[in-house]
Order: C-alpha cells, then structure tokens, then sequence
C-alpha cells in the first residue's frame, strides 16, 4: 500500500469559519503540530472574491489540501499520508480545527 487518502465533506460550517484566511492557516499549523507532521513548506492559502478559501500544505508524509464554499457552509478536505500516520484521525481534527460545530463526514482510500 502506498497509502491513505481521507476525504472530507465538511457539512454545516458557519460562513465566517469557511472564509476566515488566518483560521484555515492556524487549522493547518494546529494539525500540524498536534499530530507532529513534518511541513516542508508553509501552508498556502488563496482567498477568492467575492468569498471562499482554498489552502494546502506539503508533507514529508504527503499533504493536507481544503476547498470551502462559504455561502453553501460546505468544504471539500483531502488528507494523504504514508507510512503510520492515520489520515482519518488528521483530518477530523483538521476538520473540527477550522469549525467545531461543523459536521465532517470521512471517506478513507486506500491506495
């Protein structure tokens, strides 16, 4: 196997969560410390207009992607890790690190 992939749909996210550019960078690096991931680069994030965030951040383990739709309260989560790491635990605490009332529905693929 090479790996996991966790698939996120964040459902019931409040706009101001989904929109907020410094949030979905303290989500990242609170993922990343909290789960002791090895970040080669920063996280990334582009704020459109007139709303909505996309973001990723690159690992040694792999990368942790999201896409929001703010006025929908909606947010599309990819996490990918090899080796031990467990994808799905990341990516509902990267899920609940950006809304806490959110719902984050989990698919894991393995690959």
């Amino acid at each position: 196997m090479l790996g996991v992939h966790a698939l996120v749909h964040l459902r019931e996210g409040s706009f101001a969560a989904l929109n907020d550019f410094t949030g979905l960078v303290n989500a990242f690096n609170r993922t990343i410390g909290h789960f002791h991931l090895d970040n080669l680069y920063d996280p990334q994030v582009h704020q459109f207009e007139p709303q909505g965030l996309t973001g990723i951040v690159l690992l040694a383990e792999s990368h942790i992607s999201i896409h929001t739709w703010p006025e929908r309260g909606e947010a599309a989560i990819d996490v990918f890790t090899c080796g031990e790491r467990n994808s799905k635990e990341i990516a509902e605490f990267f899920c609940k690190a950006i809304d806490s009332k959110s719902a984050c529905n989990v698919e894991v693929v393995r690959r």
